[in-house]
């Protein structure tokens, strides 16, 4: 693996953990988000894993649509990561 290609990766590691947390910490409550069954979202490891995977799904634009914010502020939220998550995928291809 280049170093390029790690300096990449390590960046996406960090935005999608960044993100992880704070759509953990505004989206606590399993009702700040559609498609999130609460007694799948009781412990903090469930929501740092649902909030962790929507972040994933969102990265690869894969979005299923199965988990969606649900407030103003994840909302804003998403649409700051959509706009950093660009910048890594840029420097990598030019």
């Amino acid at each position: 693996m280049n170093n390029k290609t790690k300096t990449f990766l390590t960046k996406i590691i960090k935005i999608t953990v960044f993100f992880t947390l704070l759509f953990t910490i505004f989206g606590y409550n399993t009702n700040d988000w559609n498609g999130i069954k609460e007694n799948e979202d009781e412990t903090l490891i469930q929501k740092l894993f649902n909030r962790y995977y929507f972040s994933m799904i969102s990265l690869t634009t894969v979005g299923f649509g199965d988990i969606t914010p649900n407030t103003f502020t994840l909302k804003m939220i998403m649409i700051i990561y959509s706009f950093v998550i660009i910048i890594p995928i840029y420097e990598l291809i030019r």
